[in-house]
C-alpha cells in the first residue's frame, strides 16, 4: 500500500533534514539532536552533513550521525572537517527494522565553542 505524497510513497527516495549548532554539546561534553524518525522499514540511503558554520571548540570538535547508541553509524567522526564550512558524506546506511531515530551528535574539549552550525540531510526510502 503506498502513502499519500508528503507521507512517503513506497519506493520514492525523500530527504529529511535538521540542524546541529555548538550550544547543542556543554564545553568539554557531548550533545544530540534529533534530526528524523523513520518508520520501520525505512532504508537510509545517504547521509550529508553540510556545515555552514565552523565549530570552534578549544581543542577538538567531533561532528557524527547515526542511529545507533554512539550516534555514529551512518557519519564517523573522521569524515567532517567541522571547522571547514562544506559538504561530507557519510557511507553507513541502514535498514531499519522498527521505528528508529536519527540523530547527530556533536562533542568538544577544551575551551567551549563560540561559533559552529550543520545541517544534516537523511535521503532514504519507505520499502
Amino acid at each position: 500500500m503506498t502513502k499519500p505524497l508528503g507521507m512517503g510513497y513506497v519506493g520514492v527516495e525523500e530527504v529529511a533534514s535538521g540542524e546541529i549548532d555548538y550550544t547543542a554539546a556543554p564545553a568539554g561534553g557531548a550533545g544530540t539532536v534529533d534530526i528524523v524518525q523513520l518508520p520501520a522499514g525505512a532504508l537510509i540511503t545517504k547521509v550529508v552533513v553540510e556545515v555552514t558554520a565552523g565549530f570552534n571548540a578549544g581543542t577538538t570538535n567531533t561532528l557524527t550521525v547515526g542511529t545507533n547508541a554512539s550516534v555514529d553509524d551512518l557519519v564517523g567522526a573522521a569524515v567532517v572537517t567541522v571547522g571547514t564550512p562544506g559538504f561530507y558524506e557519510g557511507t553507513g546506511k541502514v535498514r531499519t527494522a522498527a521505528a528508529t531515530t536519527v540523530k547527530a551528535k556533536y562533542a568538544q574539549t577544551g575551551a567551549g565553542a563560540t561559533a559552529g552550525k550543520a545541517t544534516v540531510y537523511v535521503f532514504f526510502v519507505i520499502l
